[in-house]
């Protein structure tokens, strides 16, 4: 055999055995699917973890403003001086006020112009600082026989200040909104503005019904009147017929 036969052989055995390889060039659709599952999986619990801190903030919210109405009923009698709670619905702030004037609510139902806004009190109280100056006036110019006759002028309202107390400071609410405060003195729920809740120091406040949401999420806040104790409800409680006409059990009277 010449030495160009085995040459030829050696290269023909090469051809003849070689196997061409396979390289992976991608997945496969079992492994995309497994993947896209596996995503949605993380996506969804990370979804359910947010809503659920975002809830439990929206409920430590709720109880932190059933203490602040307590701790407000509490003061008005043991000081015997008038509180308020104020409610800026807009920013979603809360702080106490304090006044040692004899005050009255409205006997008649008040409007909330604006669809739910709330009065500009400042703009109110303003006004009535001025009616108050001008009845004092009027009192002074009367002369001495006038004033004698006639008794001096009582102010039309209370002034209320900002109290500092560590255990009820200005309140911002950060991921939790102050959605809407009702009281039988209102034709309709206050959304917008500043609304108020009163307490006095005959140990009483106001029948209210406040609800605070996070996105979706509600609670509802139901001040009883006569002992002060608020239920904390989660969900929207609506405002019924029959809220204005009930007392602490549900039993109707009439106003």
């Amino acid at each position: 055999m010449t030495v160009y036969s085995q040459q030829r052989r050696r290269v023909r055995g090469r051809t003849v055995g070689r196997r061409p390889s396979t390289v992976d060039s991608g997945f496969t659709i079992i492994e995309i699917l497994v993947v896209m599952t596996i995503m949605a999986l993380a996506m969804g619990g990370a979804i359910v973890s947010f809503r659920s801190v975002a809830k439990s903030e929206l409920r430590a919210s709720a109880s932190k403003m059933a203490g602040a109405i307590r701790y407000c009923f509490d003061r008005a009698i043991t000081t015997g001086a008038y509180y308020r709670i104020v409610l800026d619905l807009d920013k979603s702030e809360y702080w106490a006020e304090r006044s040692d004037d004899r005050f009255y609510l409205a006997g008649q139902k008040e409007n909330s112009p604006g669809g739910g806004k709330a009065l500009d009190v400042v703009a109110q109280e303003k006004l009535r600082d001025e009616e108050d100056q001008k009845l004092k006036q009027d009192f002074m110019n009367r002369g001495t026989a006038g004033m004698a006759l006639d008794p001096p002028p009582i102010p039309r309202r209370a002034k209320f200040q900002t109290f500092k107390d560590a255990a009820l400071p200005k309140v911002t609410l950060k991921k939790v909104q102050l959605f809407d405060l009702y009281t039988p003195r209102q034709k309709e729920a206050y959304t917008q503005g500043k609304a108020y809740l009163y307490f006095f120091p005959d140990g009483h406040t106001e029948r209210a019904l406040l609800r605070m949401n996070s996105k979706d999420d509600f609670y509802s806040l139901i001040v009883h009147p006569l002992t002060g104790r608020v239920e904390v409800k989660a969900g929207k409680v609506d405002v019924t017929a029959e809220f204005d006409n009930t007392d602490e059990e549900g039993n109707k009277f009439v106003r």
